[in-house]
């Protein structure tokens, strides 16, 4: 797979999230091409990972006339109007891509029988149970501690509404609002 094959991927799953859901915003366009990466069982690495990629390579497009952009939308995630996009006849696709096959991972040698026997030791002589059973019972005593905290936290925190509740109340008394 190379990056070439991954840009033409990218370009045709754009095209054809805008083919079949009309108008969208470069953020829309970035969360369809997703799904159907996902389901289409891309690579991570094939998939468009932002809002700013996804406008930069509809810009390009736009260029090309295999798209073009339609009328601004104000956009409550942005807090300002942002472009919307549509497929041109030009750039219509109406199948969906392949994506570009992951080249197979180098095969390992076989590890020896015998370095598979015993757990490595790791640095100061301690082996990797007795290191795991160390990180354990340091994580519980972590969870506890957390917890401890958390608890303190809401003590406190319903301590000083009920001092506040008790000083509205005095105040609500002394301003005479208690008698009308």
């Amino acid at each position: 797979m190379t990056p070439a094959d991954i840009r033409s991927y990218q370009r045709q799953l754009v095209l054809f999230c805008l083919g079949i859901h009309g108008e969208c915003t470069a953020g829309e366009v970035l969360e369809l091409a997703g799904n159907a990466a996902l389901e289409a069982s891309a690579p991570r690495e094939a998939m468009l990972m932002t809002a700013a990629a996804t406008a930069g390579l509809l810009r390009e497009m736009d260029g090309e006339g295999l798209v073009c952009r339609g009328e601004n939308r104000a956009s409550g995630r942005d807090g300002r109007a942002v472009a919307t996009w549509n497929v041109t006849d030009a750039g219509r696709i109406s199948a969906a891509p392949v994506p570009p096959a992951n080249a197979p991972a180098p095969s390992l040698p076989a590890a020896p029988a015998t370095a598979l026997a015993a757990p490595p030791a790791m640095p100061g002589g301690v082996p990797l149970p007795d290191l795991l059973a160390l990180l354990g019972a340091e994580l519980d005593c972590l969870l506890d501690q957390l917890e401890r905290d958390h608890q303190a936290a809401q003590q406190r925190a319903r301590s000083e509404f009920e001092g506040f509740r008790q000083r509205a109340v005095r105040m609500w008394n002394l301003s005479g609002s208690a008698s009308r």
